[in-house]
């Protein structure tokens, strides 16, 4: 418990505590509605009684959701840019993701769909982030390093093969 020398907007005393939490709350409707818990910074007015969260618990709840739906929380979204020393625009134009998608996904405003979060994961290994630079610097596609060899009567069997439904159309 810590007190602050905020002042509650309801009395107007200096007298906020600010303890954690655990809150449990709604997450989805109808049957698939769940309850998620999340620890949250929970502010009181110890002159009125007066309790109040802000946005540090709104984090707190959207990364309990986001471990919910098994996608990555904002700041692992952030993280991911941050390693590669970009900003939100270069990371846009690298990735194909809009810029306004990066930013709602960074500020907790929107939680990226399934397969926006499996690219995101494929970005932290430096060896996806490279291959997709050299994609975007215009690198032609890349040929199967594994072939399987033929015959020569396999490729010229396979030349003159016909279907049979095809055989009985010209017959």
């Amino acid at each position: 418990m810590t007190t602050d020398s905020q002042t509650c907007e309801l009395c107007g005393a200096k007298a906020l505590v600010k303890t954690i939490q655990t809150e449990q709350f709604p997450y989805g409707s109808g049957d698939d509605a769940v309850i998620l818990t999340a620890n949250v910074p929970v502010w009181s007015c110890i002159k009125c009684g007066e309790s109040f969260t802000g946005g540090e618990a709104e984090d707190l709840r959207h990364e309990a959701v986001c471990l919910h739906l098994g996608r990555l929380a904002p700041k692992e979204v952030w993280a991911i840019r941050d390693s590669y020393g970009l900003t939100q625009e270069q990371f846009a134009e690298l990735t194909g993701f809009g810029v306004a998608s990066i930013k709602r996904w960074e500020s907790a405003h929107q939680i990226q769909n399934l397969s926006a979060d499996r690219y995101l994961r494929l970005l932290r290994m430096p060896q996806n982030f490279r291959f997709i630079q050299l994609l975007n610097d215009g690198m032609p596609p890349l040929e199967p390093s594994f072939r399987t060899p033929l015959s020569e009567r396999a490729i010229s069997d396979a030349k003159i093969f016909r279907l049979r439904r095809n055989l009985e159309a010209v017959a």
